[in-house]
């Protein structure tokens, strides 16, 4: 079983000009993204920083400790992934630059994103990379709002950084993303506009949440199609929000369930990934009842619904997923508070979606027999 720790040592002594940059670099650079790089890597374009000497920097700051702190969901190995990688002949001369990191509770928008330029014989790739969501509460909450907000913040800060980086950089470039970064990168492709489109080679979308049915009907979907790269894990959770694009690729995982959703997990032979033929039964359940739910409610019962729900979580007076977990009973108690001091009609809506998604759960006795949910709060 070989991971990318794996494809580092095996394909690090060779360059970009022997073998091309490929989907396993891709998913690579955008795994590497969810480095805590602020301060380190240049904000601008102009200026640019190796991966060698970004490696060296980061174990020589003053904060390194914290850095290696990367969250409850965040696999706690990628800082070690950064320092092999930084010591590759493949990979210690790649240039990143243009880091971007905005997170903010109030606009509930959490967003980070690096540019990667690897040189390729007289050639020059560059790669944008977006970040999936981190271990932050307000991270979570705004994929949640995906459901019923138009563009989320995040959507539109990734618009504004292509933007900015197509002003500076003349030629063509690759998009990648993990998770809410492969939503990011497809969602970016799509609204970009004509011009920027056209220069766009290939987007990569690594166990991303999809979009709604009708989002895969416009020209300008259409348009960048044949350029789209989905990869998903056989135990698809996060990739099977909403509606995924027809052609994709499943990828074997020695995770187990949920944690397949981890790049690390993935498992990869030479320049490509050991394939599946199908995702696993639950994933394809969770995808059909899951999206029956939502294409069932208005979108205002939705506002209520994951408002309602946030508030109830953010009850907990924490900001981060391993917070959560670390204070168990107490933000659990805090979280029972909230939910008895909401007002009526607040706790009728919350009732009235989980009732619905009761009823169509139970429409699957296996699926039922696990998910059970009561009537009232």
């Amino acid at each position: 079983m070989a991971n990318l720790f794996d494809y580092v040592a095996w394909r690090g002594d060779i360059s970009f000009d022997t073998i091309p940059f490929n989907k396993i670099d891709a998913l690579l650079l955008s795994h590497l993204s969810y480095s805590l790089l602020n301060g380190l890597v240049p904000s601008s374009f102009e200026e640019s920083k190796t991966l060698s000497q970004l490696s060296k920097d980061f174990k020589a700051a003053s904060d390194y400790e914290d850095r290696l702190k990367i969250g409850f969901v965040i696999n706690k190995n990628t800082p070690e992934l950064l320092a092999k990688t930084a010591k590759s002949l493949r990979f210690k001369n790649v240039r990143i630059c243009g880091y971007r990191e905005i997170f903010s509770e109030e606009n509930v928008e959490q967003f980070a994103a690096m540019t990667y330029i690897i040189k390729n014989g007289k050639n020059e790739e560059v790669i944008i990379s977006y970040r999936g969501t981190d271990d932050t509460l307000v991270g979570w909450k705004e994929d949640f709002n995906i459901v019923w907000q138009d563009q989320i913040p995040a959507q539109k800060d990734a618009l504004v950084y292509i933007e900015d980086a197509a002003k500076f950089f003349k030629n063509g470039f690759v998009i990648v993303g993990h998770s809410k970064g492969g939503n990011l990168a497809i969602n970016t492709a799509v609204k970009c506009g004509e011009k920027i489109q056209k220069r766009i080679k290939q987007i990569y979308n690594f166990d991303g949440p999809g979009f709604a049915e009708d989002f895969f009907n416009q020209p300008e979907y259409l348009a960048i199609e044949s350029k789209l790269v989905n990869i998903y894990p056989e135990m698809s959770l996060v990739g099977m929000i909403f509606h995924h694009p027809k052609k994709y690729e499943i990828v074997k995982s020695d995770g187990f369930a949920v944690m397949q959703h981890d790049p690390l997990t993935w498992q990869i032979m030479g320049n490509s990934f050991e394939n599946k033929r199908d995702f696993a039964k639950e994933s394809k359940r969770f995808y059909s009842v899951l999206n029956e739910w939502v294409e069932r409610l208005e979108p205002e019962q939705t506002k209520k619904f994951v408002t309602a729900l946030w508030d109830i979580i953010m009850a907990s007076d924490v900001k981060t997923l391993a917070e959560l977990s670390k204070s168990g009973f107490i933000s659990g108690a805090k979280m029972f508070g909230k939910m008895a001091t909401m007002d009526r009609e607040s706790k009728e809506e919350v009732r009235v979606v989980l009732d619905l998604l009761r009823d169509i759960v139970f429409k699957d006795t296996q699926l039922g027999k696990v998910l059970r949910f009561k009537k009232e709060l």
